[in-house]
């Protein structure tokens, strides 16, 4: 048996230890919890030499040596967030943080030990790290950060269609089914508990929303939504199709037919159907709910005709610690609205209502922000790329017009 590195969680600490692979068997069969702490030690314990008989492009743990077999695996997660997880807008930010501040970006962004080039060491040092492998260093969350310890495969049963797979390439994987639960992306989707807590909640507080949701009665899991036919895509809020799958929305007009000089009644209600968390999630996102009377150009007409609710979870980072200025997101199976109360003015051509998502809506101001004050400081070329990204990012989930006719 090849010895494997594994972590085992003990009382309060983390003990790092060789044993076999039937050990390492063993660990990924425990107790949710225990695997939980114990498989996501952060940064993940360098893979070591890989075992003699492994094939070659299974001795090497970039994800493109994975796609050569897992192929629609690695196209799938070639176009993921998790691909893109220490892109422009994480790296940007290093060269004017500490060492330590990036560490703890990259326990999430970059979490294999190779892809760091200093590893933390006793009493807040850094040291080198003989196992940094520069190329890894940009490819955010891998196939191994999931998938490997210590070269050792791990992931979810296998499907009856697969039962009869070869394991000559890199040796039998360890299968459980934790890969198909909640508790597996908690390392990363939940911030710890001695964490901050602006307005009483984590500042990274998704699993928790997913527990106290029905969905988690209902053994509906984070894969079950992000994951569906186990594909490697996580979409959510970034996707249109996504979010338009997780909410659903109606509205109501008064008179069904206005007319200049009516007043118009109309409401923009968006429910959370179909997400299993506070709908949007974290603290990034920002969702607009929107009505208004337009001229013929398609412009907001000027004067008081314009109403919006903003869907969103703000905190204060000026403060130590953080506060929460508001928290206006919704949760499962709770709703959002905004409402138009408005005589219809000369010149107004269409009522229109609508919803517009940011998905990025934090970051965007922050890198206007940090281009503003920072000029050409390190990392500035990075934050406008991701500054302007995330203003493609932006899109329309849904809208509808409705034509106001001339005054009788």
């Amino acid at each position: 048996m090849a010895p494997a590195l594994v972590a085992v969680a003990g009382v309060g600490l983390l003990i790092y230890m060789a044993v076999s692979r039937d050990a390492v068997a063993n660990l990924v069969n425990t107790a949710a919890d225990t695997w939980q702490r114990a498989y996501w030690s952060k940064p993940i314990p360098p893979q070591g030499p890989a075992p003699e008989h492994y094939l070659a492009q299974a001795r090497q743990i970039g994800p493109q040596d994975c796609g050569i077999c897992h192929a629609q695996q690695f196209l799938d997660w070639s176009g993921s967030l998790h691909a893109r997880a220490m892109g422009p807008g994480v790296a940007g930010q290093f060269p004017t943080m500490t060492a330590a501040d990036n560490g703890s970006c990259m326990e999430c962004h970059a979490p294999l030990s190779e892809q760091w080039e200093q590893l933390p060491g006793p009493a807040g040092t850094w040291t080198p790290n003989a196992a940094y492998l520069p190329a890894l260093r940009d490819k955010g969350v891998t196939c191994a950060a999931c998938h490997l310890r210590r070269h050792v495969r791990n992931g979810p049963p296998l499907r009856p269609e697969r039962a009869a797979v070869s394991q000559a390439v890199h040796g039998e994987a360890n299968r459980t089914s934790f890969f198909e639960a909640s508790e597996f992306c908690k390392g990363c989707h939940q911030h710890a508990p001695d964490t901050m807590r602006p307005g009483g909640k984590l500042v990274e507080n998704t699993y928790q929303e997913w527990l106290e949701s029905p969905y988690a009665a209902r053994g509906v899991t984070c894969q079950g939504c992000h994951m569906p036919d186990r594909r490697h895509r996580w979409r959510g809020i970034h996707d249109a199709e996504t979010t338009r799958g997780g909410v659903t929305i109606d509205t109501r007009v008064t008179p069904e037919s206005p007319r200049i000089g009516d007043r118009v009644r109309a409401e923009l209600t968006l429910t959370n159907s179909g997400t299993g968390h506070a709908f949007p999630t974290y603290t990034t996102p920002a969702v607009f709910l929107r009505a208004a009377f337009l001229d013929a150009s398609g412009q907001v007409l000027p004067g008081d005709y314009f109403a919006e609710t903003l869907i969103q979870r703000r905190l204060d980072m000026t403060r130590s610690p953080w506060g929460e200025e508001f928290d206006t997101r919704v949760l499962p199976g709770k709703s959002a609205q905004v409402s138009f109360d408005r005589r219809a003015p000369p010149g107004a051509h269409t009522l229109y209502l609508w919803v517009w998502v940011e998905p990025d809506h934090f970051y965007t101001g922050f890198f206007e922000d940090s281009l503003r004050n920072g000029g050409d400081a390190p990392g500035s070329a990075q934050l406008r790329q991701a500054w302007e990204q995330s203003l493609r990012n932006r899109y329309l989930l849904f809208s509808r017009r409705i034509a106001v006719a001339a005054a009788p």
